[in-house]
Protein backbone atom coordinates (compact mmCIF):
# COMPACT_ATOMS: atom_id res chain seq x y z
CA UNK A 1 0.00 0.00 0.00
CA UNK A 2 2.77 2.48 1.09
CA UNK A 3 4.07 1.69 -2.34
CA UNK A 4 1.27 2.80 -4.08
CA UNK A 5 0.62 6.08 -2.16
CA UNK A 6 4.35 6.98 -2.88
CA UNK A 7 3.83 5.81 -6.64
CA UNK A 8 0.67 8.36 -7.10
CA UNK A 9 2.82 11.25 -5.33
CA UNK A 10 5.38 10.32 -8.12
CA UNK A 11 3.15 10.55 -10.69
CA UNK A 12 1.34 13.54 -9.29
CA UNK A 13 4.84 15.42 -8.85
CA UNK A 14 6.22 14.46 -12.73
CA UNK A 15 2.38 15.79 -14.38
CA UNK A 16 2.78 19.13 -11.97
CA UNK A 17 6.48 19.29 -13.34
CA UNK A 18 5.26 18.34 -16.96
CA UNK A 19 2.17 21.50 -16.41
CA UNK A 20 4.01 24.19 -15.10
CA UNK A 21 6.99 23.72 -17.52
CA UNK A 22 4.31 23.88 -20.49
CA UNK A 23 2.05 26.28 -18.66
CA UNK A 24 1.62 28.88 -21.46
CA UNK A 25 -0.50 27.93 -24.36
CA UNK A 26 0.50 28.94 -27.75
CA UNK A 27 -0.71 31.45 -30.21
CA UNK A 28 -2.58 31.37 -33.69
CA UNK A 29 -3.12 34.05 -35.78
CA UNK A 30 -6.15 34.36 -37.94
CA UNK A 31 -5.46 36.66 -41.24
CA UNK A 32 -7.92 37.28 -44.47
CA UNK A 33 -6.75 38.60 -47.76
CA UNK A 34 -6.58 41.76 -49.20
CA UNK A 35 -4.97 40.38 -52.19
CA UNK A 36 -5.55 37.29 -54.19
CA UNK A 37 -3.67 33.41 -54.90
CA UNK A 38 -3.32 33.31 -59.04
CA UNK A 39 -3.09 30.18 -60.14
CA UNK A 40 -1.24 30.16 -63.62
CA UNK A 41 -2.89 26.98 -65.34
CA UNK A 42 -0.50 24.38 -67.30
CA UNK A 43 2.37 26.86 -66.05
CA UNK A 44 1.58 24.62 -62.62
CA UNK A 45 1.92 28.36 -60.56
CA UNK A 46 0.58 29.81 -57.81
CA UNK A 47 1.35 33.38 -57.40
CA UNK A 48 0.33 35.81 -54.18
CA UNK A 49 -0.32 39.42 -55.55
CA UNK A 50 0.07 42.46 -54.89
CA UNK A 51 3.40 42.82 -53.65
CA UNK A 52 3.67 44.68 -50.22
CA UNK A 53 0.98 44.07 -47.89
CA UNK A 54 -1.38 41.14 -48.99
CA UNK A 55 -3.50 40.52 -45.89
CA UNK A 56 -4.47 41.14 -42.31
CA UNK A 57 -4.90 39.70 -38.83
CA UNK A 58 -8.10 39.31 -38.13
CA UNK A 59 -8.31 37.53 -34.83
CA UNK A 60 -6.14 35.79 -32.43
CA UNK A 61 -6.35 32.76 -29.83
CA UNK A 62 -4.51 31.44 -27.10
CA UNK A 63 -2.52 34.93 -26.23
CA UNK A 64 -1.92 36.57 -23.21
CA UNK A 65 -1.11 39.81 -24.96
CA UNK A 66 -4.72 41.00 -25.47
CA UNK A 67 -4.48 40.96 -29.32
CA UNK A 68 -1.43 43.04 -29.46
CA UNK A 69 -1.10 41.20 -33.30
CA UNK A 70 -4.64 41.94 -34.35
CA UNK A 71 -4.80 44.44 -37.09
CA UNK A 72 -1.76 44.13 -38.23
CA UNK A 73 -0.56 43.52 -42.02
CA UNK A 74 1.44 40.63 -43.37
CA UNK A 75 2.47 39.42 -46.81
CA UNK A 76 4.52 36.57 -49.16
CA UNK A 77 7.06 37.05 -51.17
CA UNK A 78 5.04 37.03 -54.92
CA UNK A 79 6.59 33.66 -56.64
CA UNK A 80 5.43 32.18 -58.48
CA UNK A 81 5.60 28.98 -56.43
CA UNK A 82 5.91 25.75 -58.55
CA UNK A 83 3.64 22.75 -57.73
CA UNK A 84 2.57 19.15 -59.71
CA UNK A 85 2.29 16.86 -59.99
CA UNK A 86 -1.28 16.55 -59.32
CA UNK A 87 -2.59 13.00 -57.47
CA UNK A 88 -6.39 12.39 -57.61
CA UNK A 89 -7.52 10.07 -55.17
CA UNK A 90 -11.36 10.18 -55.39
CA UNK A 91 -12.65 13.94 -54.91
CA UNK A 92 -9.23 15.03 -53.56
CA UNK A 93 -6.51 16.63 -55.49
CA UNK A 94 -3.10 17.37 -54.25
CA UNK A 95 0.09 18.15 -55.81
CA UNK A 96 3.48 19.02 -53.73
CA UNK A 97 4.64 22.42 -53.67
CA UNK A 98 8.15 22.29 -55.20
CA UNK A 99 9.57 25.64 -54.40
CA UNK A 100 11.31 27.72 -54.08
CA UNK A 101 10.63 29.19 -50.69
CA UNK A 102 8.90 31.72 -49.91
CA UNK A 103 9.47 35.01 -47.57
CA UNK A 104 6.66 36.12 -44.67
CA UNK A 105 6.56 39.48 -43.52
CA UNK A 106 4.70 40.70 -41.07
CA UNK A 107 5.00 44.65 -40.58
CA UNK A 108 4.21 45.59 -36.58
CA UNK A 109 3.09 49.31 -37.84
CA UNK A 110 5.93 50.32 -35.68
CA UNK A 111 9.10 50.58 -38.09
CA UNK A 112 10.04 46.65 -37.66
CA UNK A 113 8.75 43.91 -39.52
CA UNK A 114 8.74 40.12 -38.50
CA UNK A 115 10.70 38.31 -41.44
CA UNK A 116 10.90 34.61 -42.16
CA UNK A 117 11.16 31.51 -44.99
CA UNK A 118 8.05 29.65 -45.61
CA UNK A 119 7.45 26.52 -47.34
CA UNK A 120 4.10 26.17 -49.01
CA UNK A 121 4.67 22.58 -48.72
CA UNK A 122 1.13 21.43 -50.94
CA UNK A 123 -1.88 22.65 -52.49
CA UNK A 124 -4.88 20.88 -52.82
CA UNK A 125 -8.46 20.93 -53.41
CA UNK A 126 -11.75 18.72 -52.32
CA UNK A 127 -13.75 18.18 -55.45
CA UNK A 128 -14.61 22.01 -56.13
CA UNK A 129 -15.75 22.79 -52.50
CA UNK A 130 -12.73 24.33 -51.99
CA UNK A 131 -8.97 24.27 -51.45
CA UNK A 132 -6.06 24.02 -49.15
CA UNK A 133 -2.21 25.11 -49.06
CA UNK A 134 -0.45 23.13 -46.36
CA UNK A 135 -3.69 21.26 -45.62
CA UNK A 136 -1.63 18.18 -43.41
CA UNK A 137 -0.59 21.53 -41.16
CA UNK A 138 3.20 20.38 -41.57
CA UNK A 139 5.55 22.52 -39.49
CA UNK A 140 6.80 25.47 -42.56
CA UNK A 141 8.12 28.59 -40.95
CA UNK A 142 11.69 28.96 -40.17
CA UNK A 143 14.30 31.91 -39.46
CA UNK A 144 11.75 33.53 -38.09
CA UNK A 145 13.45 37.38 -36.81
CA UNK A 146 12.05 39.93 -35.35
CA UNK A 147 13.71 42.93 -33.54
CA UNK A 148 10.43 44.94 -32.63
CA UNK A 149 8.35 44.78 -29.17
CA UNK A 150 5.00 43.71 -30.33
CA UNK A 151 4.28 40.81 -27.95
CA UNK A 152 2.33 38.51 -29.90
CA UNK A 153 5.10 38.79 -32.66
CA UNK A 154 8.05 38.62 -29.78
CA UNK A 155 6.18 35.19 -28.88
CA UNK A 156 5.89 33.93 -32.50
CA UNK A 157 9.88 34.70 -33.11
CA UNK A 158 10.56 32.51 -29.88
CA UNK A 159 8.38 29.56 -30.08
CA UNK A 160 8.65 26.42 -31.74
CA UNK A 161 7.12 24.42 -34.31
CA UNK A 162 5.27 27.54 -36.34
CA UNK A 163 2.59 26.13 -38.42
CA UNK A 164 1.05 28.31 -41.76
CA UNK A 165 -1.47 26.98 -43.46
CA UNK A 166 -4.39 28.48 -45.93
CA UNK A 167 -7.74 28.13 -47.58
CA UNK A 168 -9.11 29.10 -50.45
CA UNK A 169 -12.37 29.28 -52.38
CA UNK A 170 -13.71 29.89 -56.08
CA UNK A 171 -17.00 31.09 -57.14
CA UNK A 172 -19.79 28.68 -57.73
CA UNK A 173 -19.24 25.85 -59.46
CA UNK A 174 -15.88 26.01 -58.07
CA UNK A 175 -12.57 24.14 -59.20
CA UNK A 176 -10.51 21.49 -58.93
CA UNK A 177 -6.57 21.35 -58.66
CA UNK A 178 -6.70 19.68 -62.03
CA UNK A 179 -8.80 22.65 -63.78
CA UNK A 180 -6.66 24.93 -61.97
CA UNK A 181 -3.81 23.38 -63.92
CA UNK A 182 -4.89 23.67 -67.24
CA UNK A 183 -5.25 26.65 -69.98
CA UNK A 184 -3.97 29.69 -69.80
CA UNK A 185 -4.05 30.45 -66.27
CA UNK A 186 -5.37 33.57 -64.37
CA UNK A 187 -7.52 32.10 -62.03
CA UNK A 188 -7.76 34.31 -58.97
CA UNK A 189 -9.20 34.05 -55.88
CA UNK A 190 -8.79 35.29 -52.14
CA UNK A 191 -7.74 33.35 -49.44
CA UNK A 192 -7.67 33.28 -45.75
CA UNK A 193 -5.25 31.32 -43.10
CA UNK A 194 -3.60 31.27 -40.02
CA UNK A 195 -0.20 30.99 -38.36
CA UNK A 196 0.20 28.85 -35.03
CA UNK A 197 3.01 28.25 -32.57
CA UNK A 198 3.18 25.96 -29.72
CA UNK A 199 5.19 27.16 -27.21
CA UNK A 200 8.84 25.88 -25.97
CA UNK A 201 9.28 25.45 -22.34
CA UNK A 202 11.13 27.69 -20.24
CA UNK A 203 14.27 25.54 -19.34
CA UNK A 204 13.94 26.80 -15.49
CA UNK A 205 10.83 24.96 -15.83
CA UNK A 206 11.92 21.55 -17.35
CA UNK A 207 14.98 21.92 -14.48
CA UNK A 208 12.55 22.17 -11.66
CA UNK A 209 10.87 19.13 -13.46
CA UNK A 210 13.67 17.44 -13.72
CA UNK A 211 15.15 17.71 -10.12
CA UNK A 212 11.30 16.71 -8.82
CA UNK A 213 11.41 13.50 -10.88
CA UNK A 214 14.75 12.52 -9.43
CA UNK A 215 13.65 13.04 -6.17
CA UNK A 216 10.87 11.16 -6.16
CA UNK A 217 12.79 8.27 -8.19
CA UNK A 218 15.34 8.53 -5.46
CA UNK A 219 12.05 7.85 -2.62
CA UNK A 220 10.60 5.10 -4.58
CA UNK A 221 14.30 2.94 -4.71
CA UNK A 222 14.74 3.89 -0.59
CA UNK A 223 11.09 2.11 -0.09
CA UNK A 224 11.60 -0.82 -1.94
CA UNK A 225 14.51 -1.82 0.09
Amino acid sequence: MKTQVVSSVALGVLLAGASGAMAQSGIILNFSSTGNVVFGGSADTLTFVPMGSQWDITSESGSSSTGSAVGLLGGFSVGPFSYGPVTTVGMYESAPVTGPAGTLTIADGAGHNLTGSVNFEDVSTYGKVGGFINDNFVVNLSGLAYSGSNPDLIYLANNANPVLNLSFQFGSPGETLAELSTGAGGYTTSYSGSIAVTPVPEPSSLLMSGIGALGVLGLLIQRRK
